[in-house]
């Protein structure tokens, strides 16, 4: 699966599991509505860094424990091309 459907799969579970909707996950983050909103259903790819990790913070987790999921271990960025380090 693509990095960023992973992230974005996994900021969906986590507002599931605390019962926080976008709208709330803005005043908790203070990421606006709509950046999230654009990421969550796929009409951007991309997230900052800094983002995500507001994003972290206002679900009650950090950068470390969000990415400790084993599902991140097989990402992919599509659309890049790997170079051989040989």
């Amino acid at each position: 699966m693509e990095l960023s459907d992973l992230i974005a799969l996994k900021i969906k579970e986590l507002m599931k599991k605390n019962n926080i909707s976008i709208y709330k996950l803005e005043s908790l983050s203070g990421v606006y509505t709509s950046t999230i909103s654009q990421f969550l259903t796929r009409k951007t790819k991309t997230i900052r860094i800094e983002n995500l990790l507001y994003i972290c913070e206002g679900l009650g987790t950090n950068l470390s424990e969000f990415f400790s999921d084993s599902r991140f271990n097989e990402a992919e960025a599509n659309g890049w091309l790997k170079k051989n380090l040989n």
